[in-house]
């Protein structure tokens, strides 16, 4: 367990990764040999305990400037030249990067999975321990912080971030999505209404779909602005709820 070893825990990832680094010798690879090791074993290394915990910000600095120094050729005795920042090398080769991965962000990122797997397998056992523990009553997306949190909650909780950005309700019955505060419009910048409807806070999606599971085409055109409405009325709803 981590709990108040945490320091010294994570120190031991960072030097794992720095010894693999400090054994090669950069003159020895060409510059696909050296990709090939960073990607495959330099930010390989830490994978692990990036999908359970936040590491601390300074260690993923840290690592991310062993494998630029050694991208770069650079040693204790003798420092190359850094052609480009770490952030541009970190984007994906179609946007003119190499693809490594800015650490702090794959972290994140590693986490975000974990979260989506609760939302994915709510009846399995660790899904129902975190919700009885932290969310009795709210789903994992709106569930909070709580008292006395584990380590491995807030680490979950950071990468849920990413979840909330990038997810939206596939609508069934609309009961459970908010008209203004829940994402569920598909449009590429904001999966809420642009401007604010006409409409009560807290309404629901509901009210705006018929018994016959159509949309209420005139109450949608009354209530919302038209580049919202069209998008609205776009949307396909299940035969049933």
């Amino acid at each position: 367990m981590v709990g108040k070893k945490r320091t010294s825990f994570f120190n031991d990832v960072k030097l794992k990764v720095l010894s693999k680094i400090s054994n090669w010798q950069h003159k020895l690879f060409s510059s696909g040999g050296k990709e090939i090791l960073i990607k495959a074993v330099a930010q390989a290394v830490p994978a692990y305990a990036m999908s359970v915990f936040k590491i601390p910000l300074g260690l993923c600095n840290d690592i991310q400037r062993a494998m630029a120094q050694f991208w770069w050729g650079s040693k204790e005795d003798k420092k190359g030249i850094h052609w480009g920042k770490w952030e541009k090398l970190s984007y994906a080769k179609i946007r003119g990067g190499l693809g490594f991965r800015d650490v702090s962000c794959f972290n994140q990122a590693l986490l975000a999975k974990q979260g989506w797997r609760l939302l994915q397998n709510p009846e399995s056992l660790v899904a129902k321990v975190i919700k009885a523990r932290y969310h009795k009553n709210t789903d994992f997306l709106n569930a909070k912080v709580g008292s006395s949190p584990s380590f491995i909650w807030r680490s979950i909780l950071w990468g849920r971030q990413v979840l909330q950005k990038g997810t939206r309700w596939r609508i069934g019955n609309g009961e459970k999505i908010q008209i203004q505060a829940s994402n569920w419009i598909p449009r590429p910048t904001t999966f809420k209404p642009i401007v604010e409807p006409s409409l009560p806070t807290g309404a629901k999606v509901s009210e705006l779909i018929l018994p016959n599971q159509q949309w209420n085409e005139s109450m949608i055109n009354q209530s919302f602005a038209r580049m919202d409405a069209d998008i609205i009325k776009s949307i396909l709803l299940p035969r049933t709820p």
